[in-house]
């Protein structure tokens, strides 16, 4: 399957391009869409019922308490409550996934990624000419010039932040992209939550609430993708995007 995407979604193809897909590029990126959704609706069907969810407990799971963890909440304070505590529940989820996969990566580099994923969502509105995401890694290039993190973390935090709204990351692209893409999907889609202690899931909600993110999330992608034409975002809405975050699990929390 990543024959299919081939460097659509990647730090390298964003820089190229703003994130606006060529019309070949538009037509493989609906295909994994499609395939990806036709793969995972019955899971998260299953999920939104009920079953699953045996796995390791993500509420046992905190961000890291460091420094440069804290500089990154206050470089992130100024959003709105329902986009951090989603980041920080796609930061716990993807730990968590983490532990199921038995893949260990940078802390602080995936709390970044995690915080720092849907940082453009204030300036939606104002975008024509990039992908939301794109701008997103953008910031968090500007804030980690001054980072500890390693010159190889920083490129794959942006490379992770680029990519997370791609249909899936192969796990060998590296450990931040593929934990902090599946992370952000569970939260968002209820994808892999089978894979997790149902109870558990359910006290992260409570620790950091959703305060209806999948509603807001919809309104603000929905005007990004006839803002920005050839975005993922659009071609994602194209193939039933909004109809997904609809029939996400946690749509009933909402």
């Amino acid at each position: 399957m990543s024959r299919l995407l081939g460097d659509i979604g990647t730090i390298e193809w964003a820089r190229r391009t703003k994130g606006i897909l060529g019309r070949g590029e538009q037509a493989r990126f609906t295909a994994a869409v499609c395939l990806q959704t036709a793969r995972a609706l019955p899971r998260v069907l299953g999920a939104r019922g009920g079953r699953g969810g045996s796995g390791p407990d993500p509420a046992q799971l905190t961000p890291p308490d460091s420094p440069f963890a804290k500089e990154v909440v206050e470089a992130c304070s100024e959003l709105e409550p329902a986009v951090v505590e989603h980041s920080y529940r796609s930061y716990v989820f993807a730990r968590a996934l983490g532990v199921v996969e038995k893949i260990e990566c940078d802390e602080e580099a995936l709390f970044a990624t995690a915080m720092f994923h849907d940082h453009a969502f204030p300036e939606v509105d104002s975008l024509t000419d990039r992908c939301f995401a794109v701008a997103g890694a953008e910031a968090a290039e500007r804030f980690l010039e001054s980072s500890p993190l390693s010159g190889q973390l920083r490129d794959d935090v942006l490379d992770a932040i680029c990519l997370h709204i791609n249909p899936w990351v192969d796990r060998e692209r590296g450990a931040i992209q593929f934990l902090a893409h599946d992370g952000i999907a569970l939260d968002v889609l209820g994808m892999r939550a089978w894979e997790l202690d149902r109870p558990g899931t359910r006290r992260v909600f409570e620790r950091h609430p959703r305060h209806r993110f999948n509603s807001l999330a919809a309104t603000k992608l929905r005007r990004h993708g006839r803002r920005v034409h050839g975005c993922r975002t659009a071609a994602l809405l194209a193939t039933g995007f909004g109809r997904a975050l609809k029939l996400s699990p946690w749509a009933p929390l909402e």
